[in-house]
């Protein structure tokens, strides 16, 4: 079954929000992932606006620095935690920044379209890509109780 069928996006707008599903128990990077989806709600009801462009390229750039903040804490923590997959990660982490560029290109287009492609990769990657990472994590974290992501977040 197609994500957007499975969280109710089937071309309408529908308000999406944070799903207790995506989460990996690691708190700080679900609250950064919850972040990422409440920029991305902005973009839900952008095509009625008249300023959607505008809308449109703001969040973008939000996401788009965003992004580099949390992608840096989690590839740390993979890091400090030993996970073997690391640089494949940060592979699709590259990619994603990739296709979020690309998307500025598209943004006098559908926001609802934009806002779908987006919503897709972020779903696709905490459901699947981010799972893979959490028993080293949780284990070096129960190991290094002290350790905190570090994160210059907004």
């Amino acid at each position: 079954m197609p994500w957007f069928k499975k969280i109710g996006i089937a071309g309408a707008a529908v308000l999406f929000s944070w799903n207790p599903e995506y989460s990996l128990d690691i708190a700080q990077v679900d609250e950064e992932h919850s972040k990422l989806i409440q920029m991305m709600k902005k973009l839900e009801l952008a095509d009625t606006r008249r300023d959607r462009v505008k809308i449109v390229k703001g969040v973008i750039g939000e996401i788009e620095e965003y992004c580099r903040v949390h992608f840096s804490n989690e590839e740390d923590l993979m890091r400090r935690s030993g996970y073997p997959q690391l640089e494949a990660h940060r592979q699709a982490h590259v990619q994603f920044r990739k296709k979020v560029e690309d998307l500025k290109l598209f943004a006098a287009f559908n926001a609802a379209e934009i806002h779908q492609i987006l919503l897709e990769w972020l779903v696709e990657h905490i459901l699947k890509t981010d799972r893979d990472y959490v028993p080293y994590v949780r284990k070096y974290l129960a190991e290094h109780p002290e350790q905190v992501i570090s994160t210059t977040a907004p």
